[in-house]
């Protein structure tokens, strides 16, 4: 008669360790990749907010007629308006978005090779290629 694969790790008192281990594991590897996608799409978003602002107070200080004239007719002002919100949700949303998965990737992939670099500096180098 076999036994079955739960009958046997509930007889094992580590598998509900090493279970909830994993799980714990996995659960802190998800918030730490979630902040620091939050870190990249804020930063972004700021970076963003700043560049617009800088092209808007260049454009009131170089060039006030023509922005006056733009801005003071209604039909343009709705128009314009649009314009800039759908500008606007497209650089901050969907670029914010590619910024932050892309932050959290490169952050991810530094901290992964530092550790490794740190580790064979303690460890000393060994050659993984060479076992079956």
């Amino acid at each position: 008669m076999k036994k079955s694969d739960g009958e046997i790790h509930e007889k094992t008192a580590s598998w509900g360790i090493l279970q909830s281990e994993w799980l714990r594991k996995c659960g802190r590897l998800l918030l730490l990749l979630l902040y620091r996608f939050v870190i990249g799409w804020a930063f972004f978003q700021l970076l963003a907010m700043i560049v617009a602002g800088i092209f808007l107070l260049g454009v009131l200080l170089f060039h006030p007629i023509i922005f006056v004239q733009t801005i003071a007719i209604t039909e343009k002002l709705n128009h314009a308006s649009l314009d800039l919100w759908h500008i606007l949700e497209l650089c901050l949303w969907h670029y914010g978005i590619i910024a932050g998965f892309i932050f959290m990737a490169e952050c991810t992939l530094s901290k992964s090779i530092r550790q490794v670099q740190r580790l064979s500096k303690k460890f000393g180098a060994q050659d993984f290629s060479s076992r079956p």
